[in-house]
């Protein structure tokens, strides 16, 4: 018995020449594409989910911040409570850790970062319960001016401010030791006036880096990381701003 060979493969459509597509999904959905890479109405939804996700923690970090502020006896709770006050910071980092781990597996990065919000807004709060409430508004409206300002301008501007990284990386591991030598000694309001102005200042230049490194960092589904990365400079530029006006006041 002899074979002979096939003169053509087999074909698997009636017209092979004109092949389906394998699908219709996009490829920007296939990968781990960066946001800057994809399409622009992408992009566009990208940005949207983001800043939603980031207003709504500003709102309700300030909520949180309004009911210890305004009502005494939540206030004095707060105080007389200060366990409390350090489950939020390891509770924090743990929520926020777990956003980062989860952060592509709805609706658990949500419910993540709404614990992380929660825990950052009780810290917060208890912070501004110990300032006046005229500091803390006026420190809450500086704060929202220079945030809508910059952002504004990093995502007009040509200018690349993500080369701003390792200076600000290590302008803010200076912060960090020096914050933690107060741990031991005290400073004077002259010094510590400084180290927040030094402070308000990273944090404006990390606004500026992060708002344009969000679609050159993250991928279409980490929206979360991108809002919680937002959200730290924000709170740290309003804290700085805050000790300033507190350390002004004072003298």
């Amino acid at each position: 018995m002899s074979y002979a060979p096939l003169n053509n493969p087999p074909a698997y459509s009636d017209n092979a020449d004109e092949l389906p597509a394998r699908d219709e999904i996009p490829d920007d959905f296939k990968y781990d594409t960066v946001v800057s890479g994809c399409e622009l109405s992408i992009r566009q939804q990208f940005i949207r989910k983001v800043y939603t996700l980031l207003f709504a923690q500003l709102a309700l970090t300030t909520g949180i911040g309004g009911l210890l502020c305004s009502n005494d006896s939540v206030k004095e709770w707060c105080l007389d409570n200060t366990w409390l006050f350090f489950v939020s910071i390891v509770g924090s980092i743990g929520f926020m850790i777990a956003a980062y781990i989860q952060s592509k597996k709805y609706p658990v990065n949500l419910i993540l970062l709404a614990g992380f919000t929660m825990c950052e807004g009780y810290m917060i709060g208890v912070a501004t319960s110990l300032s006046d409430t005229g500091i803390v508004l006026e420190a809450f409206g500086i704060t929202l001016i220079l945030f809508l300002g910059l952002t504004l301008f990093a995502f007009q501007s040509k200018y690349d401010f993500t080369s701003w990284v390792g200076v600000l990386n290590c302008a803010l591991w200076g912060l960090i030791s020096i914050g933690f030598i107060w741990f031991f000694f005290k400073p004077s309001s002259t010094t510590e006036l400084v180290y927040s102005s030094i402070g308000a200042i990273v944090f404006s230049g990390y606004i500026l880096v992060d708002t344009q490194l969000v679609m050159r960092k993250f991928n279409i589904e980490e929206e979360v990381p991108a809002a919680i990365t937002l959200y730290l400079d924000v709170i740290n530029l309003f804290l700085n701003i805050l000790r300033i006006l507190a350390t002004q006041r004072d003298d």
